[in-house]
């Protein structure tokens, strides 16, 4: 039954009607109406045109049912968590000495450094980023690794 009898006449509806008779058999089971006036209030209940006389034939016996659960809020598709990778800090480290000491002790840094970071970026598994940083520093280490070596063997008589 749709309940909204208090509103406009509304016709009843079959659905509306075997709601009704439901009711009934269920007040009858539970001792409210005896089978008598069962079979004559189910004979009113399929000849009702109008829904406020359904509710009529119910008032007396049984609440009405209690409205229907609204249905969950459709999910939103899955979305998994974006992890976006870090840069290695040794490979920043690695640039930073390979500009900062171009020909002496922070260029053999830069060269130490840059290896440690590349192992560390394959291993990471795409976590880490920052190879290009850390073939710049490679890159400005062995440049100054071999300044350093120029200046050694022309500087020795």
């Amino acid at each position: 039954m749709n309940g909204m009898s208090s509103g406009p006449a509304l016709r009843a509806s079959d659905a509306d009607r075997d709601a009704v008779a439901e009711r009934l058999r269920v007040a009858a089971v539970d001792g409210r109406i005896d089978a008598e006036e069962l079979e004559q209030r189910l004979s009113e209940v399929y000849s009702a045109r109008w829904v406020a006389d359904l509710d009529r034939l119910v008032a007396d016996v049984s609440p009405p049912p209690p409205p229907a659960p609204l249905p969950p809020p459709p999910y939103g598709a899955y979305q998994p968590a974006v992890v976006y990778p870090t840069t290695n800090g040794l490979a920043v480290a690695s640039l930073v000495a390979g500009f900062l000491w171009l020909g002496w002790f922070g260029s053999i840094l830069a060269v130490i450094f840059g290896h440690i970071a590349i192992g560390q970026i394959k291993r990471s598994g795409g976590r880490e980023s920052g190879t290009g940083l850390a073939i710049g520093g490679l890159v400005l280490g062995y440049m100054g690794v071999a300044t350093l070596l120029l200046v050694l063997a022309f500087a020795t008589p």
